[in-house]
């Protein structure tokens, strides 16, 4: 994957916490724990549509964990009804 350098300001306290896990070995550099942190909130962004669009689906919570099949059906007509 070909990556692009970009400039991020982050605060001291936020710099020295990525310090703290890469010297800890959590992650190989600065670089690396910034694209998991990116990868994390995409990962919460997705998780918080998936959740709206299983509400304007009007699955109960019940239904999520039960039927994996019907709610990939019911977001899909949800999600493809409004195009």
């Amino acid at each position: 994957m070909v990556m692009k350098t970009v400039q991020v300001r982050l605060t001291p306290e936020q710099l020295k916490s990525i310090d703290r896990q890469v010297q800890a070995g959590e992650y190989q550099s600065r670089s690396e724990a910034i694209r998991d942190y990116i990868r994390k909130a995409e990962l919460f962004e997705a998780l918080v549509a998936f959740r709206r669009l299983a509400e304007k689906a009007y699955l109960t919570e019940e239904e999520i964990w039960q039927d994996s099949e019907a709610i990939r059906k019911a977001l899909y007509k949800e999600m493809f009804a409004e195009a």
